[in-house]
C-alpha cells in the first residue's frame, strides 16, 4: 500500500512548540511501523504558509524586531521577501526536527497550492457536481445538517478548501491511504473535511485522523505554561534539559490521544534498560521468551490500526524484562534480543 502520512505542519510563524515535538515522534514511529509492514511511506510537511493576516503581521514583526522568535529570524532574513522569511523559519524548524531524529520526504506548500490553480479548480468541481450553495455572500459545502464555508464573504478561500484541494492533490499522487496527525483543538474539523472528501467521490476509508492531545511540562514542580517566545514551551529549549532518546521515549509510551504531563526532573530509566537488556546474560525461562515475542508482533499489528506507538512501548518492556530475567539463557533468547532491537530502532531510541 502506498501511504502519505503528514504530521507536524506548524505555522510557519513559530518554532516547533512541544506539541508539535509529540506529533513529530508519533509520526515518524508510525512511518518506521508501516514501512516495517512493507508499505511504502511518504513522510510529509503541510506548509500553511498561505498569504493573510498572519503572516503579513509575522512579517511586520520581523521588519521591526518586535517580538523575539521574530527578531531572531530577522538575522537571517533581515530585508527579505516573505518568501525568504518563510523559509528562514522552516530551516530552524527543522534543525530542531532533526534534532530529535525527525525528518521528512516532502514538504508541500499552501501557498503553491493556490497559485496553481487547484482550490480553484476544487471549487469549480464541488460547484458543478452540485455539492455547494451561495448563502449570506459566501459559498458553502452542503453537507447534511451542517453546511461549511469555502469562500469566504469578503473573498477567497477559507483553510478548507485548501485542505480539501490538499487531500484531493494527495489522492492524485496515488496514494491508496491518507493518514493525518492533527492537534485535538483541530478536533472541529475532521466532521467538515470528511464531508468535503465525501462530496468529491472518495471513499471514507481512503483518510484516517489521529487527534494528538496536549503535552504539559514539569520544571522544578512547576508547569511551565510559557516558553521563552510567550507561547507554549518549544522544542529548542526543552531539548537542552533533556535528552532526544528521553523525550523520544515519553511521546511514545504514552497513547496519543491522551493528555501528558511530563516531569523533566524525573528521567525514565527504562531506554538506558532497554539498551542494557539486548546485552544481558541472564534470560526468562523459554515460555515467557515466546510470549514476549508475540506480543511484540500483535503491538506492531495494534499500532496500524490504533496510530499509537503505546503498544510498541510497553511490548519493549516486555521483552526487556523476559531478557533479564534469572535463568540461564535458551534458545529463544537471540529471537527475544532481535525483536527488541526491531522495536528499539523503530522507536527511534
Amino acid at each position: 500500500m502506498k501511504i502519505c502520512l503528514e504530521y507536524v505542519s506548524a505555522n510557519p510563524n513559530s518554532p516547533i512548540t512541544i506539541q508539535h515535538a509529540r506529533a513529530a515522534v508519533v509520526g515518524d514511529i508510525l512511518s518506521r511501523v508501516f514501512t516495517d509492514a512493507g508499505h511504502s511511506v511518504t513522510r510529509e510537511f503541510y506548509v500553511n504558509d498561505a498569504p493573510g493576516t498572519t503572516l503579513s503581521a509575522f512579517a511586520r514583526n520581523v521588519a521591526t524586531e518586535a517580538e523575539p522568535f521574530a527578531a531572531e529570524i530577522a538575522k537571517s532574513a533581515r530585508g527579505a521577501t516573505l518568501s525568504d522569511i518563510l523559509a528562514a523559519v522552516r530551516t530552524r524548524q527543522n534543525a530542531s526536527l532533526v534534532e530529535l531524529g525527525v525528518s521528512f520526504d516532502s514538504f508541500i506548500s499552501e501557498a503553491e497550492l493556490l497559485r496553481s490553480g487547484e482550490v480553484d479548480k476544487l471549487l469549480t468541481d464541488l460547484t458543478a457536481a452540485g455539492q455547494t450553495t451561495w448563502r449570506g455572500g459566501a459559498l458553502w459545502l452542503k453537507s447534511g445538517e451542517q453546511d461549511w464555508p469555502l469562500v469566504r464573504t469578503q473573498g477567497g478561500p477559507t483553510y478548507l478548501a485548501s485542505d480539501l484541494a490538499y487531500h484531493r492533490q494527495k489522492l492524485s499522487r496515488g496514494f491508496d491511504l491518507l493518514i493525518d496527525l492533527w492537534s485535538d483543538d483541530h478536533g472541529a474539523y475532521e466532521a467538515r473535511t470528511r464531508a468535503g472528501l465525501q462530496a468529491l467521490g472518495c471513499a471514507p476509508e481512503a483518510l484516517q485522523i489521529s487527534l494528538i492531545a496536549p503535552v504539559r511540562i514539569l520544571k522544578e514542580g512547576q508547569e511551565r505554561r510559557v516558553g521563552k517566545y510567550g507561547a507554549l514551551p518549544v522544542l529548542e529549549e526543552i531539548l537542552p534539559q533533556t535528552t532526544p532518546q528521553q523525550l523520544r521515549w515519553w511521546f511514545a509510551e504514552a497513547d496519543p490521544s491522551t493528555p501528558q504531563v511530563i516531569n523533566l526532573d524525573v528521567p525514565s530509566q527504562a531506554p538506558a534498560q532497554l539498551h542494557s537488556a539486548l546485552t544481558s546474560s541472564h534470560v526468562g525461562e523459554t515460555a515467557a521468551l515466546e510470549a514476549a515475542c508475540a506480543t511484540a508482533t500483535i503491538a506492531l499489528e495494534q499500532a496500524q490500526k490504533t496510530l499509537s506507538s503505546r503498544p510498541l512501548a510497553e511490548a519493549a518492556l516486555g521483552l526487556a524484562a523476559a531478557l533479564t530475567g534469572a535463568m540461564p539463557a535458551g534458545s529463544a533468547a537471540e529471537e527475544a534480543r532481535q525483536g527488541l532491537q526491531k522495536l528499539l530502532t523503530i522507536l527511534g531510541i
